[in-house]
């Protein structure tokens, strides 16, 4: 007997082929191909499951040229979910062509284990801060004998030495408490950007409700997953349900915009997934229902401007919140971005293994940036954070590209718990 999920039509079907996605995707404003655009990858995703077309190198090529940036899925009249199928035909090349070894080692076996991932990241801290950094630059030998690799680590982000959030620990609610959340803390996130997971701890407590931190919880799998490898994904899928007790928690809170889509949509990696993504909450999503407004009361003199994650604005449908709660701080005079809800051109690892597209779609991004005559760039995912750092560094640009609750925490000033 064939399951429902067998019985489906193809989601293809949904694309009416109006074209109006093309003007969306940043490949296609680079490009100009059309089968480096959402309806022409479309195309050839119908014309493989139809037996038309094979997996070929040309074929892999647009694919994988594709940032899953979901921009597509907003312009969209007939609402075709292309990040889904763009991932479930990447798991299909993946069980032909098995992606590079270097992602499969990472993904597969770096990722997915805290410890393992922790290690990495204190290793390129110690490459950054011993001095090595300096010294592989100045040389100049790696962009001689290894141009490719010398531009990823051109992309490597400065990392300062700084703690996360401790597993397996709870965070007190001040002044009467409302609920209780559990807090998701990634593996970039805790990792490298450990003084945002401890903002969002101390703004989710200064609005009433104690914080939990489950230990048993790993990355989300979204890294994985949009690398075609489907199984790792469920497995770390299935590993993070297990870890949170969703019966006792009014929301799971994530600060990582591409992580949360991630969450969000694991009912479309496993089953019984529901009852654990109804409860994820990007953390602007959640606060702007809260009390925190009314304990922003540190001025912050700056002038701001906001980048909407693709995985946030397209992902989540997330646009107006963490607008509101920027605009809530008192002195900060708010600007909005043309093109702001256009991608970056970090999308994970795209950055590394499409560098020379990825870099045209910054460039173009860090042209509007300039125009905005901004102090302070705001964004809400960790890989966008780095991109545009990169960016202004690029162009010397004196620019402050930071988390939004790494500025909502500072308008709490001394108040608050300390985490």
């Amino acid at each position: 007997m064939l399951t429902e999920k067998e019985t489906k039509p193809p989601l293809y079907l949904d694309c009416i082929h109006c074209g109006l996605c093309l003007s969306s995707c940043p490949t296609y404003r680079v490009l100009g191909s059309e089968m480096d655009s959402p309806r022409g990858r479309i195309y050839l995703m119908r014309a493989y499951d139809e037996g038309r077309a094979e997996i070929t190198d040309s074929f892999v090529e647009h694919m994988f040229r594709c940032l899953d940036c979901r921009a597509c899925e907003t312009a969209c009249p007939s609402g075709v979910h292309f990040g889904h199928m763009m991932e479930e035909m990447r798991g299909k090349i993946v069980d032909e062509r098995p992606a590079h070894w270097i992602a499969r080692l990472m993904l597969k076996h770096v990722f997915p284990h805290p410890w393992r991932f922790q290690l990495m990241a204190r290793m390129l801290q110690l490459y950054e801060h011993s001095g090595m950094q300096w010294l592989v630059r100045g040389s100049r030998l790696l962009r001689r004998f290894a141009p490719g690799m010398a531009a990823a680590e051109a992309l490597m982000p400065e990392i300062g030495i700084e703690r996360g959030l401790i597993m397996d620990s709870h965070y007190r609610a001040e002044g009467k408490r409302v609920g209780t959340v559990a807090f998701f803390s990634g593996c970039v996130m805790n990792s490298m950007l450990g003084s945002i997971n401890r903002s969002s701890v101390r703004l989710l407590t200064a609005a009433g409700y104690d914080v939990v931190v489950p230990g048993n919880q790993i990355c989300c799998g979204a890294l994985a997953n949009h690398a075609g490898l489907r199984d790792t994904a469920q497995q770390m899928a299935r590993a993070n349900i297990a870890a949170f007790p969703v019966d006792k928690l009014d929301a799971i809170i994530i600060n990582a915009a591409g992580c949360g889509a991630m969450l969000k949509e694991y009912p479309l990696l496993i089953d019984g997934a529901e009852a654990f993504s109804s409860k994820v909450k990007d953390i602007a999503e959640f606060l702007v229902s809260t009390r925190i407004f009314e304990r922003l009361k540190t001025p912050l003199n700056r002038r701001v401007g906001y980048d909407d994650p693709c995985h946030l604005i397209h992902g989540q449908g997330i646009k107006t919140e963490p607008r509101k709660l920027l605009k809530a701080i008192p002195g900060i005079e708010f600007v909005e971005i043309e093109g702001a809800d256009q991608c970056c051109g970090s999308a994970g690892i795209y950055n590394i293994t499409q560098n020379e597209l990825s870099m045209e779609i910054l460039d173009r991004k860090m042209e509007k940036i300039q125009k905005a005559h901004i102090d302070v760039l705001v964004t809400g995912n960790p890989g966008c954070m780095f991109q545009f750092r990169y960016g202004a560094k690029k162009l010397g640009l004196k620019l402050d590209v930071v988390h939004p609750v790494e500025l909502l925490a500072q308008s709490l000033g001394n108040s608050g718990t300390d985490v």
